[in-house]
């Protein structure tokens, strides 16, 4: 393989562990991380229009300042989510810019009506909600470093349906997936 042909598998492979961050910090409701998937001034387009990342601008519940604080917000009202990616195409521009289109599988978890922290719109029991579809994200390397300057988010499908965790209680407690600093992940690469 050439110079070349690193160069470029080095490159794809930076910016495919930026997208598979952004799928961790999501789940694990991370803020530290989901910022640093971002180059300041970047944009978003994904249940949310404005900037990506920028603690900055102030931020209520009814106003976030950016996408970071609408998803952590917004992700507040489920349990636990669960975001699966798939298939990733990435195409490099050759002047330090790239795009990359990545599938995705997201489960969310609603909390109940009565729930001091379910949404507005919440049912009568927990719900479970699926969404698929794909990020399509234009990356910038800045300073050797690949981070996401532009997200549109696509929905290709959505289901909606009654909770189940049918067998859920059998399993261990300290195996069973939370939100940071609580999560496994979070001791698992400090140790």
């Amino acid at each position: 393989m050439t110079d070349d042909g690193v160069v470029v598998l080095q490159a794809k492979q930076a910016i495919t562990e930026v997208i598979y961050r952004y799928a961790r910090a999501i789940d694990r409701m991370d803020e530290q991380l989901l910022r640093s998937v971002f180059h300041p001034g970047s944009r978003h387009s994904h249940f949310y229009e404005g900037p990506s990342s920028d603690p900055g601008i102030p931020s209520s519940r009814e106003a976030p300042g950016d996408f970071v604080a609408f998803a952590l917000g917004l992700l507040s009202a489920y349990s636990r989510t669960h975001h699966q990616l798939g298939n990733t195409l990435i195409q490099l521009e050759g002047d330090g810019t790239a795009t990359a289109e990545t599938y995705f599988t997201a489960f969310h978890r609603m909390r109940a009506r009565g729930d001091p922290l379910a949404a507005e719109n919440a049912y009568d029991t927990e719900m479970d909600y699926f969404v698929g579809g794909r990020y399509l994200d234009r990356f910038e390397s800045r300073g050797g470093e690949w981070k996401i300057v532009r997200r549109t988010g696509m929905t290709d499908w959505v289901r909606l349906e009654p909770g189940c965790s049918q067998g859920f209680a059998d399993i261990a407690e300290q195996t069973i997936g939370k939100r940071a600093p609580d999560d496994a992940v979070c001791q698992f690469y400090s140790a």
